[in-house]
């Protein structure tokens, strides 16, 4: 989705329902140039978390200079 600056003011609940409810990225343009974007947050499945970390299995780091 696009919007301009001046309907993201006039608008904001329509423009952010769009990227919270639809989950859609929303392009900002200003004379017709893209500015800004706006995305939804994605919510992190910790259990996968886990288990992808677990699957790697310890981990080295060099040690600190």
């Amino acid at each position: 989705m696009k919007a301009t600056l001046t309907e993201l003011r006039r608008d904001t609940g329509k423009v952010l329902g769009a990227v919270i409810h639809a989950q859609e990225r929303v392009k900002l343009t200003q004379h017709g140039e893209t500015v800004a974007e706006i995305v939804p947050v994605k919510k992190v499945d910790r259990k996968r978390a886990l288990h992808l970390l677990q699957k790697i299995g310890p981990v080295e780091l060099p040690p600190r200079k």
